[in-house]
């Protein structure tokens, strides 16, 4: 019987863990338009908050796990019953495949870990209720190199320019711009995988020659976590001691973020050892070098740079060799979760001066929003005063925060065409053999990293497509394509 064929669009992490669990029962086609990790033909452009991190979205064989050292944290049970059209319960093990794939650990194993952590968090006067774990595994990983997917699949470089469509039941092909050509690929089934930036813009050309309902959602609903250094703070507690705290067993670390919420916002902090206490006639920030160290490891200026951030030199001791240095001093590094709006802030366009195709991000930190941010800090601050000797804010942190990278919702799950993208099983609404894998289906994630709900969504659809290709309604014959 001749396999269904699959066309994935994006090698990312969606894309790679999907085209890796299906290699075995499905022709898979990866298109990937990126020829690095950082393709400078297909610009981003900020036109509200600036991004602040460079690079923050990925492209590539791999692409953002190329980039940043991921770290594993699942997203809250509330955050599903409020946002999500499925319970987090229907990911359970999907989440669990997903944790040892993307870290060769058994989940279990860290989920004791912080237990005990939060005990410990405890003994030191925190509230260990609030601490959610979030894992970091000791090397970062390319999820396409760590999947071994050269040779078993086919990989198409290029740009998909329209789509090619039956009616409103499915997909045909897709037109494929490559170097000196354009090709049409063929499939039973078609999967976006473009990430929480790539994958609206291309919904946004299907719904050009296709009047979808959910399509007109494409780009909007965008969630990214704002992220940056808030303060600092002075502690009676210990707590370097737990920085970075190593899971037995694993070569991984764990951090506990301490988690409040206003207004129904999400809002977490790290509290991250520091050299020195600042004086706000010193310094008036703080920031790290890690990620430019981490996507440049070659260039000598990062290292010079590392000698001024003593901070991040803290880091990388308690993380690499298990080494934590005394300290009294801490920084606050917060990220957020962030409302979204039902306005489209992602789009793809024409520059109209050199003709390249660009995409268009509108981030938006609304007022309320902020006053919902400097709430929490303040929030924080109360909670940990049992423990500080003294505390103050970075007079800028508010317009100082940064992407996260994390970029969400711009294809969302949701119950219905009226609300989101796709349905419950990440199908487009309305399209017989149209999914997304990636960022862009996630509706809400509260304050997690969105990495291993990405990989949990792609293993939970490739069992979907696994059930379905042999379902003779569902075979390729059968689209009429």
């Amino acid at each position: 019987m001749k396999r269904p064929r699959i066309v994935i669009i994006g090698a990312g992490l969606g894309g790679s863990m999907l085209a890796s669990a299906l290699a075995n029962t499905h022709e898979v086609v990866v298109i990937e338009r990126g020829a690095s990790v950082v393709d400078h033909r297909f610009p981003l452009v900020d036109i509200a908050a600036p991004a602040r991190l460079d690079p923050h979205f990925g492209s590539g064989l791999g692409g953002s796990t190329q980039l940043w050292h991921n770290g594993l944290i699942e997203i809250d049970e509330e955050i599903f019953d409020q946002h999500w059209p499925i319970k987090k319960a229907e990911l359970a093990d999907y989440y669990r495949q997903a944790f040892f794939q993307l870290s060769g650990v058994v989940r279990d194993r860290v989920l004791e870990t912080i237990e005990v952590l939060r005990k410990k968090y405890a003994a030191f006067g925190l509230p260990s209720s609030q601490l959610p774990g979030l894992y970091y595994p000791r090397w970062p990983m390319n999820v396409w190199k760590n999947n071994q997917l050269d040779g078993r699949v086919q990989v198409i470089h290029g740009n998909v320019t329209a789509f090619q469509c039956n009616g409103e039941s499915g997909i045909t092909s897709l037109s494929v711009q490559g170097d000196n050509q354009v090709q049409q690929v063929h499939g039973d089934v078609f999967v976006l995988a473009a990430g929480g930036l790539g994958s609206p813009v291309l919904l946004q050309k299907l719904a050009r020659s296709l009047d979808l309902r959910a399509l007109r959602h494409a780009g909007c609903h965008y969630e990214d976590h704002p992220v940056g250094f808030v303060g600092e703070v002075q502690l009676n507690a210990p707590l370097y001691q737990l920085w970075n705290y190593s899971v037995p067993g694993t070569g991984g670390n764990l951090r506990l973020p301490l988690v409040v919420t206003m207004n129904g916002i999400q809002v977490s902090f790290q509290l991250r050892p520091a050299a020195n206490f600042h004086r706000s006639q010193r310094r008036s920030r703080v920031d790290s070098v890690l990620h430019g160290l981490r996507h440049n490891p070659w260039n000598p200026l990062n290292y010079v740079k590392l000698l001024s951030h003593w901070d991040d030199v803290l880091d990388i001791l308690s993380f690499k060799l298990g080494i934590r240095l005394p300290t009294k001093n801490y920084t606050l590094l917060m990220m957020a979760q962030m409302p979204p709006s039902e306005d489209c802030s992602i789009w793809g366009e024409t520059d109209p001066q050199t003709g390249q195709e660009r995409r268009i991000r509108r981030w938006i930190l609304t007022p309320a929003f902020q006053d919902d941010l400097k709430a929490a800090v303040d929030s924080v601050l109360e909670q940990l005063a049992p423990i500080s000797r003294n505390a103050q804010l970075f007079p800028d942190w508010l317009s100082e925060l940064a992407t996260g990278a994390h970029h969400s919702g711009t294809a969302r799950m949701s119950g219905s065409a009226d609300t989101g993208v796709c349905d419950s099983d990440c199908r487009v609404h309305g399209l017989d053999n149209l999914y997304v894998c990636d960022g862009s289906v996630i509706p809400a994630s509260g304050i997690a990293n969105t990495g291993l709900t990405i990989g949990a969504l792609a293993l939970r659809l490739a069992d979907h497509l696994r059930q379905r290709a042999w379902k003779p309604s569902a075979r390729a014959e059968n689209y009429s394509l």
